[in-house]
């Protein structure tokens, strides 16, 4: 029924966008520039507002079919079939670590070293399809490491892991610490790291949909229709 009537209401004023954890403030800007500046439809939906809220990846698929939200930002992969999907950031991953890990004074550590460090991870909630086919891409480039999953990717329990566990490290795009003080990034030894894709979703067909088809085009995100 919350499908049905999110199909046949009228173009809204605000649309509801869920954000999985993480994303950082630039991916969020880009978005809000996108779907809020841009004349959709006709002009019919000029000048609409975005309300972004936390949603994790694992609950957008629901509330978008349901009409809760009209929009999704997570990263790809996602293992869920009938959402279109903008890819607005795609950036290579490297190593996170605290100014006063051992390894922070690398350069670009070596795949033994990395051997005897924990990677602070995703678990299956906060980023299904992401969460495995990262430490797969590892294992096959040689680090078969051993997951330290968080629940929450919240930015202060993040640093807080980090500061406080002696051999923990992380992978982050280079964009979204380097204003960070506290933290040191390095890029992993191998001209092929694994890579974070964010991307905008919306359910196949939806009006939703139609616009971020239209945006893409405007702002040059890389657009999949399934």
């Amino acid at each position: 029924m919350r499908s049905a009537i999110a199909a046949v209401a009228p173009a809204p004023r605000v649309w509801s966008v869920g954000v999985c954890g993480g994303v950082p403030a630039d991916v969020l800007i880009e978005v809000e520039n996108g779907l809020s500046g841009s004349r959709l439809h006709g002009g019919r939906d000029a000048g609409v507002k975005l309300r972004m809220r936390s949603v994790g990846t694992a609950d957008q698929d629901e509330l978008l079919r349901h009409g809760e939200i009209a929009f999704g930002i997570v990263r790809l992969p996602v293992p869920t079939p009938h959402l279109v999907r903008a890819v607005v950031w795609d950036e290579p991953l490297g190593l996170v670590m605290a100014r006063e890990h051992p390894l922070a004074s690398r350069v670009e550590p070596t795949w033994s070293e990395l051997s005897r460090q924990r990677l602070l991870w995703y678990d299956e909630g906060c980023a299904p399809g992401f969460a495995d086919t990262v430490p797969a891409h590892l294992a096959r480039l040689g680090w078969n490491s051993v997951l330290h999953p968080v629940d929450r990717d919240e930015h202060a329990l993040f640093l807080h892991a980090l500061q406080t566990t002696a051999d923990l490290v992380a992978l982050r795009p280079r964009r979204a610490v380097e204003r960070e003080p506290n933290l040191v990034w390095r890029p992993l030894p191998t001209s092929r790291p694994p890579r974070e894709r964010l991307a905008v979703t919306a359910v196949s067909g939806s009006r939703g949909a139609r616009s971020l088809h239209k945006v893409s085009g405007e702002r040059g995100w890389t657009f999949f229709a399934e």
